[in-house]
């Protein structure tokens, strides 16, 4: 993860249907927001145990890390609240 900048985790399934709905959404909100650091995580497959270290129970769901710092979560397909949070990590 970052030490000094905005870092979005974002969690996701494969066998998760309103992660397959949200996608095209997220994949914009990464061209909007492409000065965050962007890391894509499949929980099926989660290697680094991102997952477990930020106790993510639920998918989808956004986790922003400001300098590795958690400013901002979300679980669910309100995708007004990623944005937001977000946006108030970049300002």
């Amino acid at each position: 993860m970052s030490t000094n900048n905005v870092t979005v985790l974002h969690f996701w399934s494969p066998t998760c249907n309103p992660c397959k709905v949200i996608k095209p959404a997220i994949e914009d909100l990464k061209e909007e927001f492409s000065q965050a650091n962007w890391i894509s995580v499949n929980t099926h497959q989660d290697t680094e145990g991102y997952a477990a270290k930020l106790k993510v129970a639920h998918v989808p769901t956004i986790v922003v890390l400001k300098n590795d710092v958690e400013v901002g979560r979300h679980s669910g397909t309100t995708l007004g609240i990623y944005y937001t949070i977000i946006r108030r990590a970049l300002a």
